[in-house]
């Protein structure tokens, strides 16, 4: 190992420290500013008095000791990076009892999944920088590189750890640890680079394949006081690829559009339906001079502040038109108020589309005048098979659909809408043009960030509930197998509590680990059935078979010891249990009386028993027989994924939006998330069921908003158009 001459080891720890700090940093702040944010609201739109106070309490605690908990997390990293400390194992505070409590198996699974990806993806620079740390301190390196107290598992325990230091609710924590994952777990991969880099070029273990450390020069350091450094000429920044324009594609609404027009024309010419033109311009009275595009554009300058009843606006453009043309009885050509018509019914429709949120109808009702002026100027919105307008209104209507003041509480995505819609519905001389496209560009670019941060935040909601579910499923289920050995026996108490209690956790970490087929499982069901064969062997009419007490009493202890190692945390529980089962199988193989404690009761034991920790668990969200008798609705066996909805608390509230985004294969219950991507609710099918028959949930179309309307639009102008053509042949 070659070093550079004037940075010594401690040098380059302090400059190791500082790009830890550095990218670690400003992450930590965030991921506290995001929590306080979220608190603070779930305490603002908590209903009961008692969950507000939680929320409030646990805002207090956090800000009084955010200081604190920033500085043990960011000590706890800077210690990572001297390999001495690597193999100090992680002893999380608790009190006596130290089997892994149903709280903290939740947690550990949610951090599990948010650094198991990053974990194989940054593998390569995690193993190359311990190498060099290691190297750099002349230590051999970790055994495990993927445990190792600066990996993604390390810097969570560090961070599961500065929160033991403060009580808080366990909802709190998996907050604070769901958004460790999403601010600090991946800022490791780049971390990691940039510590290799730094190493590298100080000369240690400089020719260590690290095809990881090209990622430092994609992503900048959180930091704006960096000094920078040379990089080397392989990973030089990558220009980035400039902006695409989006690329229209055919939306299939031309022919909607043309049996429209020809609905309104057939209509128009009939009659003079108040409902449709409010103020037919051609008529047997009407005789002056046609207004020409010009003086229309010039009337709707004037109008463009509009933003009352869409089929008043026909009659007031009008009469502003007849008087900037000083023509009393100049009229509308037939294409033109065929033209104002189609958009006068469209925008009519939109604004009592009860499909959208009424916040967002007020809004996108506004681009009636400039998508008016539009469709006069340039015939193919109407008449083409596409149109940068018309596939701006469909995005604003998508984004519409799933929006509500829970999901957008800063109303961040409210004013990005008003904005766009304002833009294009400012005032406007001349000739200019209402620039669609690059509206469209802006709010595709704005969508496409907040899609993939909704995806991401969806696949990890969806993986928690996952591993929730088959946590429950395994307790389930292994209460249920030891439930059913011990319900035709009475084994001793103190081995009822052992096989309720370590061992059933145990089992149920087997179960999620290898499956019930396993052969792990298999035999850790064998030591049940042995260990209860012991002790019920002296009170058998016949002798108990020597050969099998004596394997019993050298393979159970191994048993346990090899089994326990996973679900306690300190050896000196094992040890303790190991010795008690040895005592009690030597009274049993001598046939003298059990000792003392088997007939005593074990606070630890009875704290971690299956009755204490999963006593809810079979019975949790299970219908009743009533429900069960009852076939669900139809319509719940044809949900699909993406469905959204909208759910209700009273007749009177304010609704809430969500989308069906998961099926769970285990229990059939619906999960639903916001907009971004977070969980809203979870809902068996009864309990959905029932909230549709009372009003309670409603399906919300998600279909595009031009197709959606122009249906409901040429649907009722046909129902109309055959009205009139029954009272013409009545007539006649």
């Amino acid at each position: 190992m070659s070093m550079e001459p004037d940075k010594s080891p401690v040098e380059l720890h302090a400059h190791l420290h500082g790009i830890m700090q550095e990218w670690l940093a400003r992450p930590l702040r965030d991921l506290f500013d995001d929590l306080d944010d979220r608190l603070f609201n779930l305490a603002e739109r908590s209903r009961a008095a008692s969950q507000q106070q939680l929320y409030f309490d646990a805002l207090r605690s956090l800000r009084l000791a955010r200081a604190d908990l920033e500085t043990r997390f960011l000590q706890s990293a800077d210690q990572s990076l001297h390999p001495l400390r690597e193999n100090d194992e992680y002893t999380p505070l608790r009190g006596a009892l130290t089997l892994l409590e149903k709280d903290e198996q939740e947690e550990t699974m949610q951090l599990e999944v948010q650094a198991q990806h990053v974990s194989r993806a940054a593998a390569p620079a995690l193993t190359a920088l311990l190498a060099r740390l290691s190297a750099l301190a002349q230590q051999p390196p970790p055994k495990d590189p993927l445990t190792s107290a600066i990996s993604p598992r390390g810097l969570s325990r560090a961070f599961r750890a500065a929160l033991d230091e403060i009580n808080i609710n366990v909802e709190i924590r998996l907050i604070a640890v769901g958004l460790f994952g999403v601010h600090l777990i991946p800022v490791a991969e780049p971390l990691y680079a940039d510590l290799n880099a730094c190493l590298r070029e100080a000369g240690v273990l400089p020719d260590l394949p690290d095809t990881a450390t090209e990622f430092v020069a994609r992503v900048q350091a959180p930091s704006p006081q960096r000094i920078p450094r040379p990089v080397p000429t392989d990973t030089q920044v990558k220009k980035p690829e400039p902006a695409r324009t989006h690329v229209l594609a055919p939306d299939g609404n031309d022919e909607r559009i043309d049996e429209l027009q020809r609905l309104v024309s057939f209509n128009r010419r009939e009659r003079s339906h108040p409902s449709l033109t409010q103020e037919s311009s051609a008529g047997p009275q009407a005789h002056g001079p046609v207004l020409d595009r010009e003086v229309l554009d010039q009337a709707l300058d004037e109008l463009w502040t509009f933003d009352e009843d869409p089929l008043a606006f026909k009659g007031k453009l009008l009469a502003k038109s007849r008087a900037l043309a000083k023509s009393e009885h100049a009229q509308l050509s037939s294409d033109d108020e065929d033209v104002i018509d189609m958009i006068g019914l469209l925008f009519t429709r939109i604004r009592t589309d009860l499909e959208l949120p009424s916040a967002m109808r007020k809004l996108l009702a506004r681009l009636h005048v400039p998508f008016l002026r539009t469709a006069l100027r340039e015939p193919e919105l109407l008449h083409g098979n596409k149109h940068p307008a018309r596939e701006l209104l469909d995005q604003l209507g998508a984004t519409a659909v799933g929006w509500c003041d829970a999901s957008d509480p800063a109303g961040d995505v409210l004013k990005q809408v008003a904005l766009t819609v304002e833009q294009l519905a400012a005032h406007r001389e001349g000739v200019q043009s209402i620039e669609y496209s690059h509206a469209l560009n802006a709010l595709h670019l704005q969508q496409d960030t907040a899609q993939r941060r909704a995806e991401l935040a969806e696949s990890r909601t969806i993986d928690t509930v996952i591993g929730r579910e088959r946590l429950e499923l395994a307790r389930n289920r292994v209460s249920a197998l030891i439930q059913q050995r011990l319900r035709s026996r009475e084994p001793l108490p103190w081995v009822r509590q052992l096989l309720r209690g370590p061992w059933a956790h145990h089992l149920a970490l087997l179960w999620l680990r290898h499956s019930e087929n396993s052969q792990e499982f298999i035999k850790a069901l064998a030591f049940i059935d042995e260990l209860l064969w012991v002790d019920d062997c002296n009170n058998q009419p016949t002798d108990p078979d020597p050969a099998r007490l004596e394997h019993a009493r050298e393979a159970l202890p191994l048993l346990l010891r090899q089994g326990l190692e996973g679900v306690t945390q300190y050896d000196s529980e094992i040890e303790s249990l190991v010795q008690r089962l040895e005592a009690l199988l030597e009274a049993q193989a001598t046939g003298e009386e059990p000792p003392e404690f088997a007939y005593e009761t074990d606070p630890s034991l009875l704290q971690a028993d299956i009755a204490t920790h999963w006593q809810d668990a079979p019975l949790e969200n299970q219908p009743d027989a009533a429900m069960l008798e009852q076939a669900p609705r139809p319509e719940l066996r044809a949900l699909q994924p993406d469905t959204w909805f909208e759910f209700r608390r009273s007749p009177t509230s304010e609704g809430e939006r969500a989308r069906l985004c998961w099926t769970s294969p285990y229990s059939g219950r619906y999960l639903f998330v916001s907009r971004n991507g977070s969980r809203t609710r979870e809902l068996s099918p009864h309990e959905l069921a029932d909230s549709l028959e009372s009003g309670m949930a409603r399906v919300l179309d998600d279909s595009r908003l031009l197709e959606r309307n122009l249906r409901a639009l040429i649907s009722q102008l046909r129902q109309a158009t055959e009205g009139l053509e029954l009272t013409g042949s009545l007539g006649t």
